[in-house]
């Protein structure tokens, strides 16, 4: 494609990155301080560089934002105390210079994922004025900040399925192997750093492991939070093992035995996270791809079985202290249920009975909601309320309006993908199975976590579906149109 059309439309945007590039280069000259101006000026020449690269290629760009979702922690600045600042803000402009430049390249179709998840973000956006008139300004922002974060899932899958036909499909096959190796690169990140922390300072959430004699923090990975990092982790385990099952190694291109490795690392990160929930959500995802596609051999699917039960194995026969902590405090309580439903769900049923309460009385919230992401910090109920379940969250905060979204998001994901797993072939097929098994296993975890707000792994996932309508839509799949 001839883009020099473009770059006139764009010709002042295009310059401006070195306009400012000379210009910290000129500060550079006069400062005292010439090392820090220099860090400054090359940075700045990079991201420059890069911006021009974004423009050209938006395949580039999206293909290093959801690298970023999978590696870069959030940073923690004194002066912004314990508010984080996630480097996938300064990716802000350049995803800007994007849609404005190549604005007359898109081409986007509304099928029914991209009308679902508009649905799920409009539903979500119009609670956000009634977090500012119910809970104040400071809580606005950041209901609003919060937002914006979920929003990054439909800039990816915007800028994926809008540039679709300028790329290739082996373009676009490479990202899946790219985000697969990722993947488990940081889950082997959080496992080291759970086995040997590393000292990096900052604020962490307050989920520990009581052993006797010893106090361990739940593997959290990059994600400083071990339900967000269990859930990442989750996602790329079963993509692994369904693979594994389908005989699909080569569209992850990995050989067989790397691959059984590697479904063992991201299990064990999984199991490391000891988040119940997720082992719950995996466990529903692989058995939701076993149902939909039955021509499986037994072998493999015991040989994935025993790569996923390793690192209990290893639990077993090395960490005796944590095999306890295992099966009396993660598995036991589940056999209280009945007896004592609130201690089996760590505290989880008194609060939904109490959300439910609020509902009963105050029905006037069920509309519009009280504010996306606002009860762990408002004070309209007299307390904090974390919820530990999507759906009431979503009832709650953003209303019928936001969860009707949901909804509508969750059936057109579950439509589309489920059709394309049974019609399309080869690497579609694939990766329709694993996106419908994937979202069946989100559904059993939004009902111990609001697991929409891991906005990282569904911006990761949003783009899994993308470049998978993508595929289908190369090779004649039409499962996904309107």
């Amino acid at each position: 494609m001839n883009l020099s059309p473009v770059f006139e439309r764009g010709r002042v945007l295009s310059t401006a990155p070195f306009l400012c590039a000379a210009v910290l280069g000129a500060l550079l000259a006069a400062s005292a301080h010439p090392l820090g101006f220099f860090a400054v000026f090359v940075a700045g020449t990079a991201y420059s560089v890069f911006g021009l690269m974004s423009i050209r290629s938006p395949l580039i760009f999206v293909s290093v934002l959801l690298l970023s979702f999978e590696f870069l922690p959030p940073l923690y600045l004194s002066r912004f105390g314990d508010t984080p600042i996630y480097p996938s803000f300064l990716f802000l402009p350049l995803a800007l210079a994007v849609l404005i430049v190549r604005w007359p390249d898109i081409r986007m179709s509304m099928d029914p994922v991209a009308r679902g998840l508009a649905a799920f973000l409009m539903g979500t956006a119009v609670s956000i004025p009634f977090a500012f008139w119910l809970s104040g300004t400071s809580i606005g922002l950041s209901s609003l900040s919060r937002w914006i974060l979920l929003a990054h899932a439909a800039l990816v899958f915007c800028l994926i399925r809008g540039f679709a036909h300028e790329q290739s499909s082996r373009a676009e096959q490479r990202i899946f192997v790219l985000l697969f190796g990722g993947a488990v690169l940081s889950a082997a990140y959080g496992i080291v750093d759970f086995l040997w922390p590393i000292p990096l300072a900052h604020p962490a959430a307050d989920q520990f492991i009581w052993l006797e004699g010893a106090v361990l923090r739940r593997a959290q990975g990059s994600f400083y939070e071990s339900s967000n990092f269990g859930n990442f982790c989750g996602t790329f385990l079963v993509a692994g093992s369904v693979a594994f099952f389908a005989h699909r190694e080569r569209d992850l291109g990995l050989p067989r035995l790397l691959l059984v490795l590697f479904i063992s690392i991201l299990s064990l990160a999984v199991v490391v996270a000891f988040s119940r929930s997720i082992w719950a959500s995996v466990v529903a995802a692989l058995f939701a791809s076993l149902m939909l596609s039955r021509s499986y051999r037994l072998a493999r699917v015991m040989a994935v079985v025993c790569a996923v039960l390793i690192p209990f194995g290893l639990i077993w026969m090395f960490w005796p202290g944590l095999w306890d902590y295992v099966v009396s405090a993660r598995l036991g309580r589940l056999f209280q249920i009945f007896d004592d439903p609130n201690y089996a769900t760590s505290g989880r049923y008194d609060t939904w009975v109490r959300v439910l309460s609020i509902m009963r009385e105050q029905p006037q919230y069920l509309f519009f909601g009280i504010g996306y992401k606002t009860l762990p910090v408002t004070r309209l109920f007299h307390g904090e309320i974390v919820t530990d379940n999507g759906y009431l969250s979503l009832l709650l905060e953003t209303g019928i309006v936001g969860l009707t979204g949901f909804v509508l998001y969750s059936c057109g994901i579950l439509k589309v993908f489920a059709r394309l797993a049974r019609t399309a072939r080869g690497i579609p097929a694939f990766w329709a199975t694993v996106l419908f098994a994937l979202w069946c296993g989100e559904l059993v975890l939004f009902m111990a976590a609001d697991a929409y707000s891991y906005w990282r792994n569904m911006a990761v996932i949003a783009g899994l579906m993308a470049l998978t309508l993508n595929l289908a839509e190369r090779r004649g799949h039409r499962s996904a149109a309107p």
